[in-house]
Order: structure tokens, then C-alpha cells, then sequence
């Protein structure tokens, strides 16, 4: 996970050395990736973890199932659906730099039908984005805020046991102060009154059912997510530079998966897909009298068909297969496929496998995009550019051992990527995407759960990861190393404390003037605790930070430092 700065900054997440538009997100079914962003990804700044009931990471291509957008992994987030009588949920928290986060959710069910919804706002003062170290002679430096708020909704009809359906909407408004980038001598910049602002309007709609006796279970899914951003910037002095720049991206989805339950021992999906995509651009940007309009329209359509086969050929064996065909209409056809294997060595150990093929177009941005960035220099899209095609396995085991005590495992990884898409910095300061010729990532990644005794957990946590490009060059922003150690001490019945130890190595980024420039490895310590008061009143505070680290997770970019907060949490049950 990179933050490019304090909340609110643009987040992105890599899994096994791959691009962050690589990973696809998917909250309650529906595609969160923008359209319109530069790269096509999500970002994880804006997303406020309100009644979460599940979140799983799926490492590695999986463009079988979930299309090109899932070249090296997939986030799939479930939030909690009503059900029983009503249930309040009334949450508040306050720290450093004036930050309050307050939410507000109720679910139920009554009858046939499900319900919940929720709202939270968080507000802060914020932190200075850019480095102080980094700044030119002389500037003064300026917090920028950061305003979330957010409404969701769930609405469940068990029709029958035959036929269900769910309606899920989701609501985003953000406002985020950031600063200017670089100067031409390379020097971060403040900037009191630049802004990103967003509205994100995500629905979804699930029907399931169950034909046949079960034997046939088709479940339809229509998707929309409708994101608009502006960029606003007011001019400092006559001379400088003023900007009004809109984005709009649009994705649209139909899907229709049929699970078989034709055979005992044998789950066979069949599945289409209908997607389309747009991302529109409008606006100017002022260099002092200096004018850039952009205007940008683009969309794509794919058409997908997918097959999956489950078989579990014998109680320690259980196989996966799987193809699939995508059809964008801007490029040519592309089949991906993939293949698992599960060996149960006996009820302690298993050992893991598999091979797939990946399969992602460009983004929208990516080919069509224009943005200004400074006087004479500004991002321009590449219309040749090519697909990007991936390749990989991996093997794995896992090992539970003295009565569950500790688990452990262990997955070594190789990935190669074909035509991976960066940003270059051309020699006029401008900046465009370009296609590598080959990317070659390994790595190896470590588990160990401990259930030290019956108050305290430890989690350890290590990720080797080898990336390089046709030049031998490390990808950027990809740390070798990266670990973490965690502790939960259950201190009484009602008392929890936890800690949190995070590393990243060293890894690589670009400078001010887009030359690579080798950054170090840094640690980082959380503190928290929570106090049950009783069944209905909980109480936590945190502290993250916990060292005051002055460090950049992205360079010109610093983190938050030493940052406190409190708050409770009252439940009707």
C-alpha cells in the first residue's frame, strides 16, 4: 500500500510487484476502478470502512472469473446485510489535526425482506502533503484537509428458497486540499488552495436463483458506477496558475453466472459479461495568461464469456480449470486461462498450486488522456499502445502444528508481464505511457499465526518481491522487502491491546525532474486498545505513529506523523 502523503492522498495498492491498476476492487459485486483515472485503478483514500463484514485478497491473475482489470489480483469487500430485529450502531472518534470520524448504520430484517444503511463523515485539518525538507527556500508550509462523507444502502427480498435479490447503493463525496507538485528546480511545492474534489455514485442489483433442485443456479448482476472528480486551483499572483479541470468515468456492467451442479463432485460456471466504459475530460488550465484546454471523449465496450470447473477428484485432491474470452472492440480478441491444484497431505499440511495467463487493455486515460501539468509540459495519451499479457505460477504449502497452536505458510511466485504500461518522462518535460517489452517478478511470500497462549496472538508477516524491467531496473515504488509483526494481548475479559509493526525496504521512485532516485526503508509503530464496557458501550483509542517516523511513502510526499485518537462505540442489542 503506497499513500502519496497525509488522508485523503491518492492510495494505491500493489500485490506481487504489479501495476495498482492490476488489482480489480469489488465491493458487494460491483467494480469500484475508475474509468477516467489515469490508470484505470481504485483509489483507496476515499473509501471509509463502514459495517465491513469481509475482506478478501486474491494474489495473482484472475482474469478467468473477474476479467482483465484482475491481472494481479483481486480485493473483494462485503459489507453486513440486515438481519433479525433492528440493530443501531452509533460510532464516534476524535484525534490530532482536528479530526473527527463519526458514522451512524442500522440493519434488520423483517418478513421477506432485509434492510440496512449507513452514514459517516470523517473531517480533518490535515498535515502539510508536501515534505518540508523538500520545499524551496523560503516557502511556508500550510495543512491541507480532507473532508469523506459517505451513505450506503441494502435492501434484501428473499422471495422464495428458490429466488432472492439485492439491491446495494453506495454514495461518496470528497474534498481534498493538496499542493503543487514541483518547481523547475525540482523543489515540492505548497499550494494553499489547490483542491480534488469527487462524487462517486456506485448500484448494484443481484437476482439469484435456484432451478431444477438446485442443480442450476444462475445469478444476474447489473452494475453501474458513475465517478465525477474536478481539479481546482486558484492563481497566486498574476502570474500564476489557475486551473479548472473535470473528469467523468461511467462503467456499466451485465453479467449472468450459472453455477452446474450436474455432477457430485464437480462445480462447472459458465458466465457472460457485457461491460462498458467511458471517460470524458473538460476544463483549462492558466499559466499566467498561457491557456490549455483539454476536451477528451473515449469509451470501450467488451464482450466476455467465461468457463470454470471445480472437480475435487478425491478427498485430498481438489482441481480448478478454467478459460475465458474477452472482446474489447478497440483491440483484438484475447483468451486467458487457469489452472489450481489443492493436495491435502493429511488434516495439518496441504501443499498449493497454480498456473494462469492475465490479459488487460489500456486505460481509457492511458490512450486518449491529455492533462497539463506545468507550463509547456503535460501528459499526452498514446494511442499505440498495446495490451498487456501476463504469465505465471506459483507453489505453495501450509502447516498447522501443535494442536493448532501455529500456522504457517509459505508461497513462492514468478510472474512475467509482456508490454507492461509505464509513464515516461520525454525530453520536452512532458510525459506520455509506453509499453516495456517484458517485466520479470518473483518473489516469496511468508505467514506465521502463533496462538502463544490463550491472551496472546502474534501474526508475523514477510513478502520478498523481485521486479525487473528490460533494463534491469527495479519497478517503481516496489520495496524487496516488507514485513509486519502484530500482537493482540487480551489483558482482561474487556481489555484488548494490539500492536503493529510495519517495515518497507528500500525501493525506487522519481524525482522532481522524473529521474529515478533510490529512497530508504522505514518502520512504523501502531498502538491500540479497546475497553468493552459492557454488552451495548465499547471504548478504543489508537495511536499510529507511535515513533514519529518522518519518512516519505512516495517521493516529495510525506507521511502523517505521531497522531492519537479516541473514541466509543455504542450498539443496541
Amino acid at each position: 500500500v503506497v499513500q502519496a502523503g497525509v488522508k485523503g492522498s491518492q492510495t494505491s495498492v500493489f500485490i506481487r510487484g504489479s501495476n495498482s491498476d492490476h488489482v480489480l476492487v469489488i465491493i458487494d459485486g460491483i467494480e469500484m476502478n475508475d474509468p477516467s483515472s489515469p490508470n484505470g485503478a481504485f483509489d483507496f483514500a476515499n473509501f471509509l470502512l463502514e459495517d465491513i463484514a469481509s475482506i478478501e485478497v486474491v494474489r495473482g491473475a484472475q482474469s478467468v472469473l473477474y476479467g482483465a482489470d484482475a491481472l494481479g489480483g483481486v480485493i473483494q469487500i462485503r459489507t453486513r446485510k440486515g438481519s433479525g430485529d433492528l440493530k443501531l450502531k452509533a460510532r464516534a472518534e476524535v484525534g490530532f489535526n482536528s479530526t473527527h470520524h463519526e458514522s451512524l448504520s442500522l440493519s434488520g430484517s423483517t418478513g421477506q425482506l432485509s434492510y440496512g444503511a449507513s452514514v459517516g463523515l470523517l473531517k480533518t485539518d490535515g498535515e502539510s502533503i508536501a515534505t518540508e525538507k523538500r520545499l524551496a527556500p523560503g516557502s511556508d508550509i500550510e495543512n491541507d484537509g480532507y473532508d469523506n462523507k459517505v451513505f450506503s444502502a441494502q435492501l434484501g427480498w428473499q422471495a422464495s428458497t428458490n429466488l432472492e435479490a439485492n439491491l446495494t447503493a453506495r454514495y461518496i463525496e470528497t474534498d481534498v486540499d493538496i499542493d503543487g507538485g514541483f518547481d523547475w528546480s525540482g523543489n515540492t511545492v505548497e499550494d494553499p488552495d489547490a483542491q480534488n474534489k469527487s462524487e462517486q455514485l456506485y448500484l448494484g442489483l443481484e437476482v439469484k436463483s435456484k432451478l431444477f433442485n438446485g442443480l442450476w443456479q444462475p445469478t444476474l448482476h447489473l452494475t453501474r458506477a458513475d465517478i465525477d472528480r474536478e481539479n481546482r486551483n486558484a492563481r497566486q499572483d498574476p502570474f500564476g496558475t489557475l486551473d479548472e479541470t473535470d473528469f467523468s468515468g461511467e462503467k456499466d456492467k451485465i453479467s449472468l453466472q450459472n453455477d452446474l451442479y450436474f455432477f457430485d463432485n464437480q462445480l462447472i460456471s459458465v458466465g457472460f459479461e457485457y461491460k462498458d466504459e467511458e471517460m470524458k475530460s473538460s476544463g483549462f488550465t492558466d499559466f499566467g495568461g498561457f491557456i490549455i484546454e483539454q476536451k477528451t471523449n473515449a469509451d470501450r465496450q467488451t464482450k466476455s464469456v467465461y468457463i470454470q470447473d471445480q472437480i475435487t477428484l478425491n478427498e485430498q485432491l481438489f482441481v480448478t480449470l478454467g478459460a475465458r474470452y474477452d472482446n474489447p472492440d478497440d483491440f483484438d480478441s484475447e483468451t486467458t486461462y487457469r489452472a489450481t491444484a489443492n493436495y491435502d497431505l493429511n488434516d495439518n499440511a496441504r501443499l498449493t498450486a497454480s498456473y494462469g495467463t492475465g490479459f488487460k487493455a489500456p486505460s481509457l486515460f492511458q490512450l486518449y488522456g491529455f492533462t497539463p501539468n506545468n507550463f509547456f509540459s503535460a501528459y499526452y495519451g498514446n494511442p499505440d499502445l498495446k495490451p498487456e499479457t501476463s504469465k505465471g505460477w506459483e507453489i505453495g504449502a501450509e502447516h498447522v502444528l501443535w494442536n493448532d497452536s501455529v500456522k504457517a505458510s509459505i508461497t513462492y511466485y514468478e510472474s512475467d508481464i509482456e508490454d507492461l504500461i509505464t509513464t515516461v518522462f520525454l525530453p520536452s518535460f512532458d510525459s506520455t505511457a509506453i509499453n516495456r517489452d517484458e517485466v520479470e517478478i518473483n518473489g516469496v511470500e511468508t505467514t506465521v499465526n502463533i496462538a502463544a497462549s490463550s491472551k496472546i496472538d502474534i501474526n508475523l508477516n514477510h513478502t520478498f518481491t523481485r521486479t525487473k524491467d528490460e533494463n534491469d531496473d527495479q519497478l517503481l515504488r516496489r520495496p524487496k522487502q516488507k514485513a509486519s509483526f502484530d500482537v493482540a494481548f487480551r489483558a482482561t475479559d474487556k481489555m484488548t491491546l494490539t500492536s503493529s509493526l510495519l517495515y518497507t525496504g528500500s525501493r525506487y521512485d522519481v524525482d522532481g525532474f522524473g529521474s529515478r532516485i533510490k529512497m530508504g526503508g522505514y518502520s512504523v509503530l501502531n498502538l491500540a486498545a479497546n475497553y468493552q464496557i459492557n454488552s451495548q458501550i465499547r471504548v478504543f483509542t489508537r495511536i499510529d505513529n507511535f515513533t514519529s517516523k518522518d519518512y516519505e511513502p512516495a517521493y516529495g510526499f510525506q507521511a502523517i506523523g505521531l497522531a492519537g485518537y479516541l473514541g466509543f462505540e455504542l450498539v443496541n442489542r
